[in-house]
């Protein structure tokens, strides 16, 4: 008897438990997506940890435009307003735009 109950429990249990993970995981997957991006610095927002990019369109992802994007504190001094910037965009876990491993292509006059 106990057998049966023990069985019956983690057969009620799995399908949670499955769906508990998979929604642990999700943003982790969802922050991996990254496409390429080139533009032009517009404004450098250091009181936001920022960069404000007039940026070239992204195909099947975005037109082009211009956007703020969160990035780490070394870019924040290597870029100017002007410079030609190529990166990697997309979200981060908090559904943030984010601007990663950035590179000046030109540096502004």
């Amino acid at each position: 008897m106990n057998v049966r109950l023990v069985c019956l429990l983690l057969a009620l249990a799995s399908p949670a438990l499955v769906h508990a993970t998979s929604e642990q995981t999700a943003p982790a997957e969802k922050a991996a997506v990254l496409h390429p991006l080139k533009g032009i610095v517009v404004d450098v927002m250091t009181s936001r940890q920022a960069l404000m990019v007039k940026h070239e369109e992204i195909p099947g992802v975005m037109r082009a435009m211009t956007m703020m994007f969160r990035v780490e504190p070394e870019v924040l001094e290597a870029v100017k307003k002007g410079d030609a910037i190529k990166g990697l965009m997309g979200r981060d876990e908090h559904n943030r735009w984010i601007l990663r491993d950035v590179v000046v292509v030109a540096a502004a006059n």
